[in-house]
């Protein structure tokens, strides 16, 4: 019998429950419409949506076809049925549904946010923010619109962008806290830590007790060098979240930067006892080794196994491909460096000169954040792999199934390695290069590429889990990220300066020790440190302790933070005559600069490959003269050479010059040379 109500009343009925959430109600009435008129299509619709909220998206969707094939070109119908098909794991469906919708209704904004939010979760960043931007042309006041678009942005590697949109929403309702951090952490992942500490300053002044705040504020004073403002805000952190171990990590690198002691092991206990299975504490644990003078290599390689073997034991290596024979070489670089980092200054002419008849390039990137770096490096491969939000296990299949030859490590334990892909072994042969000054740990990693003076043959093998590959000449090839400014003349009678421009962690007190007695030996003489931890007080305070305690008074230290960009950086090396080279741990890029700002750099080499990197590239240059045989060597060279006023500007003319025609900037040369040792593996 027919129900004598009409179906409108029924389903005007019906909507009010549905509103006022009584959906059971709301089925009854919508169940007695159809029951009476079962093609009405307002009541299939109906129908529809309560079975989704129901639960049930994928019985929806043929209500929602039906009332559609009914009812005509009803946009809300349309979108509803994307939703239900995207709810039900059709994306493709939901896709075409959505822009069904767009071309009904073109000013739709749902439908928008709807392709954006499917573009995104396939990855394809670029698509989605096209779809939220053109939400928020219908329109500029939709939060969640421009909340997607900065998420997208931020994903797809352009925080800067992200950071744009997050500040439109601050500028929109300034008193929402949210908006503020999301433009602060925006800021510091492009690097804009002007910005940065301003919005999340600003955020604790909304809510002091806000520990994500704390954190990424700690770390944007950390990247300015600013430790002990860092550590304070770590510290507060930790104080309010005993169980943040991101903040005690944080709290750990800062002190690690400026002022190691007790609080430096107690912040990593914690981290350990919070995170035991963390790769990356367990690594910049090891990267820190690399730095004591109080450990032989031995002693040092003894925890890199230690550390390999545990993850090793842990993980079933995949069988590798087979050998690929009649084709290119296929060689895959590993590295979250991809961008404006040291590495690419060593990389680039390398990839510029691999020959593409014989080889096969694929970069497979653990990247935070493109730049114009990675781009250049994505113009110069064959293949891009996006491996940043993929699982080792997941990297690992990828490259099996690329069938890569040789899989190349180029980040060894700094932040953002993929070790843990190695240890799966994906590759025929797995190698090591540029990017860590010791070994890996991992017996998987097949060879360490090297040259004879770095390693001398015999001497340093068994601080390897790897076989040492020796390349020809120098390990490395140098070329300059960006044209550099011209080495300035130096002053003709100002003091003879020293300096360094390597990482604090590199003045241990040994080497505080010795270059205090060159500048005892030189009167008048200076020194010139410049870090980003020199910006703190307490830091300079310590580093002129440090020498003091060698009879050094401060006003004979010219101690420099960060500069804000890389030809300021460049252009101080005009202040210095003479750079000094640290050990255990020497220079790699700063010594490389220093040499092309027309700078000498003298070096004291050890007994393992971080001690000796600086004598690789002094003899590629063709100066053995600036390589020392002892500490007392060390001292009467420097001494020699700031006498020597003459031809300390020899070299400042001449230095570069004399690096571009050496074995160290012959790029075409290297290339031929490591794809030989390459295709040897």
């Amino acid at each position: 019998m027919t129900d004598p109500a009409a179906p409108g009343t029924l389903l005007a009925q019906a909507a009010e429950r549905t509103e006022a959430g009584d959906l059971a109600r709301a089925r009854e009435l919508c169940d007695r419409a159809l029951a009476g008129h079962p093609d009405h299509p307002g009541a299939l619709a109906l129908s529809a949506t309560l079975t989704a909220m129901a639960g049930d998206p994928a019985a929806a969707v043929p209500l929602f076809r039906r009332a559609i094939a009914q009812g005509g070109d009803n946009p809300d119908w349309l979108y509803n049925l994307g939703r239900a098909q995207q709810d039900s794991g059709d994306p493709d469906g939901a896709l075409r549904s959505f822009v069904g919708v767009t071309l009904r209704a073109s000013t739709y904004l749902p439908a928008y946010t709807g392709i954006g939010n499917l573009f995104a979760q396939q990855g394809a960043h670029d698509d989605a923010a096209a779809a939220f931007r053109r939400a928020l042309e219908i329109d500029p006041a939709s939060v969640d619109a421009r909340l997607s678009l900065g998420s997208v942005l931020t994903a797809a590697g352009r925080p800067d962008l992200a950071f744009v949109e997050y500040r439109t929403l601050v500028e929109q309702q300034p008193s929402v806290g949210r908006f503020r951090f999301l433009a602060g952490t925006a800021a510091l992942v492009a690097d804009d830590l002007a910005q940065a500490e301003h919005h999340l300053r600003q955020v604790l002044l909304q809510a002091p007790d806000d520990v994500a705040a704390m954190n990424n504020l700690a770390l944007c004073l950390s990247r300015q060098g600013r430790v002990t403002e860092s550590a304070f805000y770590f510290r507060a952190a930790t104080d309010r979240q005993p169980d943040y171990a991101a903040a005690w990590f944080g709290l750990a690198a800062v002190l690690e930067k400026g002022l190691p002691g007790p609080d430096l092991d107690a912040a990593y206990r914690k981290v350990n006892e919070l995170r035991p299975d963390d790769p990356g504490t367990a690594s910049n644990r090891l990267m820190l080794a690399n730095y004591r003078d109080d450990l032989d290599p031995a002693a040092v390689f003894a925890r890199h196994r230690a550390w390999g073997e545990a993850l090793e034991a842990r993980v079933a290596p995949m069988e590798p491909p087979p050998h690929g024979d009649g084709r290119r070489l296929r060689i895959g670089y590993v590295s979250p460096d991809f961008r404006a980092h040291s590495i690419a200054m060593f990389l680039l002419p390398l990839l510029e000169h691999h020959d593409r008849t014989r080889v096969e390039l694929f970069a497979y990137a653990n990247i935070e954040r493109a730049d114009g770096i990675t781009r250049r490096v994505r113009g110069l491969v064959d293949h891009w792999r996006d491996i940043r939000e993929r699982s080792d296990d997941e990297a690992a299949a990828t490259i099996r199934q690329d069938g890569i030859d040789v899989l190349i490590d180029l980040t060894g334990h700094t932040a953002g390695h993929r070790l843990g892909v190695f240890a799966r072994r994906p590759a025929r042969a797995q190698a090591t290069w540029l990017g860590y000054p010791a070994s890996t740990g991992l017996s998987a990693i097949d060879v360490r590429f090297t040259d004879a003076i770095a390693d001398p043959p015999g001497a340093t093998d068994a601080w390897h889990s790897e076989r040492l590959e020796r390349l020809d000449d120098c390990f490395l090839c140098y070329s300059p990220l960006e044209p550099a400014p011209d080495p300035l003349p130096r002053a003709a009678d100002g003091p003879v300066t020293f300096g360094s421009f390597n990482a604090l962690a590199k003045l241990n007190p040994s080497v505080a020790a010795l270059w205090a007695r060159v500048l005892n030996a030189v009167p008048g003489s200076r020194l010139l440190l410049k870090t980003a931890p020199l910006a703190d007080r307490a830091v300079r305070r310590r580093v002129q302790g440090l020498f003091a305690e060698h009879g050094v008074a401060a006003d004979r230290l010219d101690l420099r933070g960060h500069l804000p960009n890389g030809a300021e950086h460049l252009a101080l090396y005009g202040a210095m005559d003479i750079a000094l080279d640290p050990f255990p741990y020497n220079g790699t890029t700063t010594t490389c600069e220093a040499l092309w700002m027309g700078v000498p750099v003298l070096t004291l080499p050890g007994a393992h490959h971080a001690a000796r990197v600086s004598a690789s590239l002094l003899t590629a240059v063709g100066l053995p003269e600036l390589i020392a045989g002892s500490p007392d060597d060390f001292v009467e060279r420097a001494h020699a050479l700031a006498a020597d006023r003459a031809r300390l500007e020899e070299w400042r003319r001449g230095l570069r010059p004399m690096m571009q025609g050496s074995r160290l900037c012959d790029a075409a040369a290297f290339a031929r040379r490591f794809e030989e040792r390459c295709l040897a593996l």
